[in-house]
């Protein structure tokens, strides 16, 4: 698989809460998670001193930076809940990426292998695909170059070098991929649009391009299509017998009905969260928005309630608190 990266208001009718909540929610919450794993060279062995960083794919823009011991084991804490873009570089070694999501609270694992990104230039390409590569070692190059040129924030350069991939290959959905990530980060949103919709022209399950054409919608404020986007990036993450759906997913789609003001919709999608991960405090805290939208107080109270439990630091925790005693009352 190749290497690919993947604002909310809060509208509300109670005049009465208003001042407590003028504040605007960024996506995905802000409390933070622990990051660990290994980075190793293709036959196990641990790479020492290896660059590890993580870089947020939704606003506020982190970056966390850390290094590996002499085992390979890297460890970064703080990040805050959001989906995050992890590399891990050594000059003369190679690279490594992964994209990961965490939430508020959670411990996790994600490892990395020099060996494995150095195939990944070519793992996406069916046999029959790789067949009518006449250049295909400039194509592992350009490859190479434009995820090393994503990575360093260079993405006009990353642009280019994807586009040259394309040139040779131009069936390489994972480089369109790519090329969408890179416009989307340069606010490009209409060229992003066009790459991704030629992702799902190569490959229609791709699910990260429905979830990179529903970001696109949401800041072009086209919330009906961003939400049939994100819905399809939802089933398509969970198709497969007895595949699990994913909370992330279902809580992306609740916010996105939530920017277009479907609040009967947003409030079902944060229901549903909440029964596939009890400890989702955002989903707990939207949930308690969608209740006052309805004038649902003591529900809302509820909500608010279990999000103070599970986030007491967490970024809504003193709006929470303000809001409480007024719907006690």
């Amino acid at each position: 698989m190749f290497h690919t990266r993947d604002n909310f208001r809060l509208p509300l009718t109670l005049v009465a809460l208003a001042a407590i909540l003028a504040m605007a929610a960024p996506s995905f919450g802000q409390s933070s998670g622990n990051l660990r794993g290994r980075v190793t060279d293709g036959q196990g062995g641990g790479i020492a001193g290896a660059k590890i960083t993580a870089t947020a794919q939704n606003p506020p823009r982190m970056v966390l930076e850390g290094e590996t011991d002499d085992e390979g084991n890297y460890r970064i804490m703080g990040l805050r809940a959001n989906s995050y873009e992890l590399v891990a570089e050594k000059e003369g070694l190679g690279s490594a990426a992964a994209v990961f999501s965490i939430r508020e609270g959670q411990n996790l694992t994600v490892d990395m292998d020099f060996g494995a990104a150095a195939a990944s230039a070519t793992a996406a390409l069916s046999e029959e695909d790789l067949a009518n590569v006449e250049r295909i070692e400039e194509l592992k190059a350009s490859f190479e170059l434009g995820v090393a040129a994503s990575a360093a924030g260079d993405y006009q350069e990353a642009i280019s070098q994807f586009n040259i991939a394309v040139g040779i290959a131009d069936f390489c959905h994972d480089c369109y991929q790519n090329i969408g990530i890179a416009q989307a980060e340069l606010e490009n949103w209409e060229e992003a649009e066009v790459a991704f919709q030629r992702v799902i022209e190569l490959k229609p399950d791709y699910a990260a391009a429905y979830t990179g054409l529903s970001n696109v919608y949401n800041m072009l404020r086209r919330f009906d299509e961003a939400a049939e986007a994100s819905a399809e990036a939802a089933r398509l993450s969970g198709a497969g017998v007895g595949a699990a759906t994913d909370p992330i997913a279902v809580y992306n789609q609740g916010i996105i009905f939530w920017n277009a003001q479907r609040f009967d919709e947003a409030k079902s999608q944060f229901q549903q969260t909440i029964s596939l991960d009890p400890s989702h405090a955002e989903a707990h805290y939207f949930l308690a928005m969608a209740n006052l939208n309805q004038g649902n107080m003591a529900e809302a109270a509820t909500a608010l309630e279990q999000y103070i439990e599970l986030a007491p630091d967490g970024q809504y925790a003193d709006q929470a608190r303000g809001m409480l005693p007024q719907l006690r009352q």
